[in-house]
């Protein structure tokens, strides 16, 4: 990745005084309140034309200054790694999208199981019950002994709880976005290549992409650039723990910073491949991020999308138009729990990225300022 200079804008075409104007907005979105901590991100063409910190790490009084390099819980968008790995191993010829779950993990057994298909999982279209799973989730299981020294606790019960509930809806029959979904496509990569799926982003994904600040497990070392939010904020009581820093969910454990970020939505842009590194084929990459859902409706908190456009791990700009932004329907993205969003447009060539501590109360699952950044990146585009 290119950084920009002045002379770069040309190449990147975008004009100097739109590029200031993303800059002066990001800096505004902190002087007004909007988040006590952000960090931006915009790429278009392959070359970064902004990268700025503002706010504090922390909220006492005696935080220091934001940079660029710090950590953010990703949350949700840790779903992007796990689609990946797995649509690696569908490259390889060891997993198929059309291929029911169960033929990879039998206990996954129940009423209408069987026909639950990995594809489903990828889109949020498997019929599994979320509320039923995190209710069982929350008991105490006797008898309940692990068995597999190689996987991890929480994940073991969590999972167990997914194989004893009973599904909701027919697979395929209406998208509810769910992380349990995903625990089970990480446990598949688990069971198919012999590594955790952590074990296996690292080693094939992060790793191979110089994304040197992705992490599940934040190491002791890189703590101090964790950003922390106040306890009041959305999302802080589970966020703000020991084991959400230890976690290795395979549907929200990662932290990253937004420049491992922009190499990863980098990588989709072109094609597959970074800096001379090949991670997926190009045409496992249309079939992500093209919508794989049809005619598939959906509901989440207070909004109704009769049209759910998903892809394979990321959600399809289509025309349902809930960000309020001025992408193309092509575009795509994914959006976390308490302030994160990626998002690359194959049309404007653009990789963005928002890395914020949510303070929107009334929608704390959905940073509804992100595209205040969006639309200012995609304003500074002077050539099309």
């Amino acid at each position: 990745m290119v950084h920009a200079v002045a002379g770069l804008y040309e190449k990147a075409g975008v004009s100097a005084s739109g590029v200031d104007r993303i800059r002066n907005a990001a800096t505004r979105m902190v002087g007004e309140g909007i988040t006590p901590a952000q960090v931006v991100y915009a790429a278009r063409r392959g070359v970064v034309i902004v990268h700025q910190a503002d706010g504090k790490l922390g909220p006492d009084p005696e935080a220091v200054d934001l940079t660029v390099d710090a950590l953010f819980p990703v949350c949700s968008i840790t779903k992007l790694f796990t689609a990946t790995s797995v649509m690696m191993l569908v490259e390889q010829g060891r997993v198929g999208l059309n291929r029911p779950v169960c033929d990879y993990i039998p206990e996954f057994a129940g009423e209408g199981k069987e026909n639950v298909r990995i594809h489903h999982l990828l889109t949020h279209t498997s019929g599994l019950d979320s509320e039923a799973i995190w209710l069982s989730d929350k008991e105490t299981f006797s008898g309940l002994s692990q068995t597999d020294a190689s996987q991890d606790p929480e994940t073991y019960r969590v999972l167990h709880s997914i194989y004893r509930c009973p599904l909701k809806n027919e697979p395929g029959e209406v998208m509810s976005y769910t992380g349990y979904g995903y625990e089970l496509l990480g446990e598949i990569v688990r069971r198919v290549s012999g590594l955790t799926h952590d074990a296996f982003a690292a080693n094939h994904i992060f790793g191979p992409l110089g994304m040197r600040d992705t992490y599940y497990r934040v190491p002791d070392e890189a703590r101090n650039r964790v950003v922390r939010r106040s306890p009041d904020a959305p999302c802080a009581e589970w966020i703000e723990t020991e084991e959400c820093l230890n976690s290795t969910s395979a549907g929200g454990g990662a932290y990253s910073t937004a420049n491992d970020l922009g190499i990863f939505g980098q990588m989709f842009l072109n094609g597959g491949s970074y800096n001379g590194t090949r991670i997926l084929s190009p045409v496992s990459v249309r079939e992500m991020t093209k919508n794989q859902i049809p005619g598939v409706s959906s509901e989440y908190r207070d909004e109704v999308f009769p049209e759910a456009y998903w892809g394979y791990g990321w959600a399809v700009n289509g025309m349902k138009r809930d960000g309020g932004d001025l992408f193309s329907p092509d575009a795509y993205s994914h959006w976390g729990a308490g302030g994160p969003f990626v998002c690359v447009d194959p049309v404007y060539e653009t990789v963005t990225v928002h890395l914020s501590v949510e303070l929107d109360h009334r929608k704390p699952f959905k940073n509804m300022y992100a595209d205040y950044f969006n639309n200012t990146v995609l304003a500074a585009i002077t050539d099309l």
